[in-house]
């Protein structure tokens, strides 16, 4: 006795529903393993703010810079609209902090406290991305460019349990764009909100992009020094 035809196509869409969850967790998987496996990289890009309270709408751009080469050297630059730019370096013996608002600048011995300082870059949270969403799934493929160069992506939709200065905030969606060659990150878009729209009620979205992506490449020994001019 065949089963009803409805009955039988929507046992199909159900697994085609959990085959591509099972495709994006796996994907994501995939993107942890290779951050976690370069060994030197340099990324250059943007992150783009932009804030809604009430009816009150804000925009914000800051430039980085990540640099890292086994064991222990690494470079994080920041250019702050308002703010200024903000160096910290090593080059594994020597930490450098440089920040041009202030005129700060100092030169210590390197600890390991000093490399732990990546781990606040906007690349550490690509290496614990199965922690940070939930119920992920594949959007489709895009192209995206970087560094005047073309790369197919996969479009990767997941939630975000965000949190505001009054607390847990709703859970807000995230999209990836991930490269289907080397499993790197080329754009997120992500955001909070603290509830239903109201005068005082806050919503953020932040688009994070690339202009520069090199990974286990030779990354010059100069970028992991700082000069005081």
């Amino acid at each position: 006795m065949q089963a009803p035809k409805r009955i039988v196509l929507a046992c199909v869409f159900l697994a085609g529903r959990v085959l591509a969850a099972e495709d994006a967790a796996q994907i994501l998987k995939a993107t942890e393993q290779a951050y976690r496996s370069l060994t030197a990289y340099e990324f250059k890009g943007v992150t783009a703010s932009e804030t809604k309270v009430g009816s009150t709408v804000s925009k914000t751009e800051t430039q980085f810079a990540v640099a890292f080469k086994q064991p222990n050297e690494f470079r994080i630059e920041y250019d702050y609209p308002s703010a200024g730019e903000w160096i910290r370096a090593s080059d594994g013996k020597t930490f450098w902090n440089k920040r041009s608002i202030t005129k700060e600048f100092t030169e210590a011995p390197a600890t390991d406290d000093a490399l732990r300082m990546l781990d606040g870059s906007p690349i550490a949270a690509f290496e614990n991305l199965t922690q940070d969403l939930q119920n992920p799934k594949i959007a489709g493929s895009e192209a995206v460019t970087v560094g005047g160069q073309s790369y197919d992506c996969y479009v990767i939709e997941a939630a975000s349990n965000s949190v505001t200065a009054s607390g847990p905030a709703r859970s807000v969606p995230v999209k990836l764009w991930i490269d289907k060659t080397r499993h790197l990150v080329l754009k997120q878009v992500s955001g909070s909100d603290d509830g239903p729209a109201s005068a005082t009620s806050s919503e953020n979205q932040r688009t994070l992009s690339f202009t520069e992506v090199l990974v286990n490449g030779s990354i010059p020994d100069d970028l992991f020094h700082v000069s005081k001019k």
